[in-house]
């Protein structure tokens, strides 16, 4: 595929940033046993094998156990998920011809940390002899994407089997689950979110968002130069690399579809487009105490994009429903508490909050310790980025509504506070501003616009597409504020 030179050396300066020079995978001390180590049966007699995950000082949200055994001594009949992770994983197969068996279950909110029962296995013995069923070292234990396990301590069992061959009576393999899982199409939208900054509205959209759920969206032949393209693009927005196994989706889901238009052919260049911020609906609540899914699926979207990750902790579910039903709003107003929630809107979006739940994100924000955002008398709100003013909440009865429009100073000075997360204070601060909104005629220089260009696709994850973007460049590079 063709690239320009000068994006191989931004993936080159990106890559070297975020060190994308090997995938590492860390490892834990969490481990997997069956139970019973040892057991004897007769042919055509049906027993079960308890699956037990022990996170071992770990603290797990999600587990994947793959089996081996002889398909000619055994066949696998059942698999039955147990209340340690009770929500099942998309992606489960039993392959009674492989002697394969993969399951994977997690548990949404509140990390495992105690040993229990993650399932139990039901097995037919088919012929005399004897039968290892083994965990492979294939098998995940996870924590928020890191891997956990301690592949030198996965458990065995050997079944001792007597007594005449009998034919099988469960199909050679089961179909893989296609089932929608809601569960995983909530994480997905926080990883939507993040780089879309809006819920998905359009058919590509779902696409999209099924692709970083369940995966499917990489092609056979692999295209190394959009996945390197999508892997800058995920190391600007979260300064590692990819771990999970959603993770990988998102990389996936950006190289191979048109998510944010990274695919590539041999006659086009790659160009990255900056997220479209779009206006949401209003979203009219009959009942206040009613739970709206699709509110909180929206909400998702806003704590994804300033946090990078689902809700875990009891607080963190607080501020999301405070994000999707309001009421967070303190009876006496924190001034300084809303301007700095203000900023923090502002430098990720660059416009005023408009929407009812955009302006809930800002007393989230404001009002809980959601990004510490909270003053008192006695504390000074550390958060300096760009001040956007602010406005009283307007609360939309009608369909339509109207976006906030900021001058090319004010977006100016939201790509400031980006860059530096202060206020533009002195000369070179307000040079980078003027150059920023009205572009640059002095002369010019190309080791620091090369700088430049460096600082800019590292903060905003592409390449400088319109003027816009090369006024922005520019200011970084001769305005003395950045460089």
């Amino acid at each position: 595929m063709r690239r320009t030179s000068a994006f191989f050396l931004v993936i080159a300066t990106v890559a070297a940033v975020f060190g994308f020079s090997k995938i590492v995978l860390a490892a834990g001390t969490a481990t997997i046993s069956l139970s019973p180590t040892t057991t004897s049966v007769d042919t055509g007699e049906d027993f079960t094998l308890s699956v037990l995950v022990d996170p071992n000082g770990e603290s797990l949200d999600t587990v994947r156990v793959n089996m081996s055994y002889d398909p000619t001594l055994l066949e696998a009949i059942r698999f039955d998920l147990g209340t340690q992770f009770p929500s099942l994983s998309p992606g489960y197969e039993i392959d009674n011809t492989a002697g394969a068996l993969t399951y994977g279950g997690y548990k949404y909110g509140t990390q495992v940390t105690a040993e229990g029962t993650f399932a139990t296995v039901t097995f037919r013995a088919l012929s005399s002899g004897t039968a290892a069923i083994s965990i492979t070292s294939d098998s995940k234990a996870i924590d928020d994407g890191t891997e956990k396990v301690d592949v030198s301590e996965l458990g065995s069992a050997t079944i001792t089997i007597a007594g005449d061959t009998v034919e099988s009576t469960t199909p050679a393999t089961t179909e893989t689950t296609t089932t929608t899982d809601v569960s995983l199409e909530q994480q997905a939208l926080v990883y939507f979110g993040a780089f879309y900054a809006r819920m998905p509205s359009s058919g590509d959209d779902w696409s999209a968002l099924h692709c970083i759920a369940y995966g499917g969206c990489k092609e056979d032949v692999q295209d190394v130069a959009a996945e390197q393209a999508a892997l800058v693009i995920f190391g600007a927005k979260y300064a590692k690399m990819p771990s999970s196994g959603m993770e990988w989706n998102v990389i996936h889901t950006l190289a191979y579809t048109d998510f944010l238009g990274v695919t590539t052919s041999d006659d086009e260049e790659v160009v990255i487009e900056e997220p479209v911020v779009e206006e949401e609906e209003p979203v009219v609540e009959e009942e206040e105490e009613t739970t709206d899914v699709s509110l909180e699926q929206q909400a998702l979207v806003y704590f994804g994009a300033f946090y990078a990750r689902m809700p875990s902790s009891g607080d963190d579910w607080s501020a999301l429903h405070c994000i999707a039903y309001g009421g967070c709003k303190e009876d006496v107003q924190d001034v300084a508490a809303e301007q700095a929630a203000l900023v923090i809107f502002g430098a990720k979006y660059a416009k005023m909050p408009s929407s009812g739940m955009e302006w809930n994100v800002i007393h989230t924000l404001a009002y809980t310790d959601f990004l510490g955002v909270t003053t008192s008398d006695d504390e000074e709100v550390v958060i300096e980025e760009p001040v956007v003013e602010e406005e009283e909440p307007v609360v939309e009865e009608e369909e339509e509504t109207t976006e906030t429009t900021l001058t090319a100073e004010q977006l100016a000075i939201g790509y400031f506070g980006t860059l530096t997360g202060t206020l533009p204070s002195d000369s070179a601060d307000w040079e980078f501003v003027d150059i920023a909104a009205h572009g640059y005629s002095g002369a010019t220089d190309a080791s620091l616009e090369a700088e430049a260009l460096s600082v800019f696709t590292s903060t905003f994850g592409r390449l400088p597409s319109g003027d816009d973007d090369w006024n922005l460049l520019k200011a970084i590079a001769y305005s003395g504020a950045i460089l």
